[in-house]
């Protein structure tokens, strides 16, 4: 799944979202790759572009995708 941010307040709440699951949530900037649960490496992020969001199991994915559709491109 893709997701792209407008704003601190965006990144702020996908952490928060990302913080409450109980499976890995992975963000992907190009070779980099951070914990979506971790505000700090959220930020190493280029915000300019769309991201890469992996998660773990593909029942997960559907669920999170759900919650976090404000942010899908």
């Amino acid at each position: 799944m893709t997701v792209q941010f407008a704003s601190l307040s965006d990144v702020r709440e996908f952490v928060g979202l990302a913080t409450l699951q109980p499976y890995e949530v992975q963000v992907r900037d190009g070779d980099r790759c951070v914990d979506a649960k971790c505000f700090m490496e959220m930020f190493t992020l280029d915000f300019t572009a769309p991201l890469d969001v992996e998660i773990s199991g593909e029942e997960n994915e559907s669920a999170f995708a759900s919650a976090a559709k404000k942010f899908l491109v």
